[in-house]
């Protein structure tokens, strides 16, 4: 009997295998080779026209790691993504509370479909909106000017801070969603009981509901960081090419000085800052996890 049951997990396992086989070659077609294309030309030198040639060299990661103009990108994305992903998390707590709070019901069902209705609209859509919004005549500079506070209008676009609100605008939606799955799937009990033990709403709040929404507010604020760390459309179209982050700098190394090299050298850069700025938080994430569960 335990044979014949050995046997047929086995068939399972191998059947499952058969399932999964083609997404694995799917996405080595789509997605591995050309990632390791990339990576080969990235140590690829370059002749006098930055056309690669066969060879290899570390020299694009030497321009990418000792050119301020480079490696200075690579910081100021870092912090611009640490900022959006707070920004973003404490922006979409309220909304989510309200929507983890709220009953089942026309209401809910209204508030989630504004939540998930900008990812349901292209990005560069969005971004074009901000631009209207920012533009010299748009309707900021006119409210400014109408109500005094500024004489004439003000240079909005092509500024950092325009490029910041665009982009936390942009992945909002990606830190609401699972801080409502988090908060929704408490127990409403617990809070209850805390009142009962003579905690007010704000300490049940602090140490019931923050500690147990924990894991949505990790979750929305790594994959905000990580996407906010790679964006490029939004700060291209609000900011314009002078924004100092790395997105823009690959972008202009590929369509304006065509050193695909390079390019490829400080994509693999960002990519592994991304990788170990996400590692790091999510390490020091479980560390506050950990005391604040005791």
């Amino acid at each position: 009997m335990t044979s014949a049951s050995q046997e047929a997990g086995s068939r399972a396992r191998r059947r499952g295998w058969v399932y999964v086989l083609p997404l694995v070659v799917f996405l080595a077609a789509l997605f591995l080779v050309p990632l390791a294309r990339l990576l080969r030309l990235s140590f690829s030198p370059a002749d006098s026209f930055n056309a690669a040639v066969s060879g290899w060299t570390l020299s694009q990661y030497g321009r990418v790691f000792t050119d301020p103009y480079f490696y200075g990108s690579l910081i100021q994305t870092g912090a611009t993504a640490l900022l959006v992903a707070v920004l973003c998390v404490l922006l979409a707590y309220p909304a989510a509370y309200a929507l983890a709070r709220r009953r089942p019901g026309v209401a809910r069902t209204l508030l989630f479909v504004i939540v998930i209705s900008p990812l349901l609209t292209s990005v560069v859509v969005r971004t074009y909106g901000w631009v209207v919004l920012l533009s010299g005549n748009g309707v900021v500079n006119k409210a400014l000017v109408a109500t005094g506070l500024r004489d004439q209008p003000a240079q909005l676009l092509t500024s950092y801070p325009a490029v910041v609100v665009a982009v936390t605008h942009v992945l909002l939606p990606f830190a609401i969603i699972p801080l409502t799955t988090a908060l929704g799937g408490m127990d409403r009990n617990l809070h209850r009981a805390s009142q009962t033990l003579g905690a007010g709403p704000v300490r049940t709040f602090l140490r019931v509901t923050v500690p147990l929404s924990l894991p949505g507010v990790v979750t929305g604020a790594l994959i905000v960081f990580a996407l906010a760390m790679g964006i490029y459309i939004t700060p291209l179209l609000v900011g314009g090419v002078t924004q100092p982050l790395t997105g823009i700098r690959v972008y202009e190394q590929v369509s304006t000085v065509f050193d695909y090299p390079v390019a490829a050298a400080l994509s693999f850069a960002l990519l592994a800052l991304t990788v170990v700025s996400t590692t790091l938080l999510a390490g020091v994430f479980r560390i506050w996890e950990r005391r604040l569960h005791g």
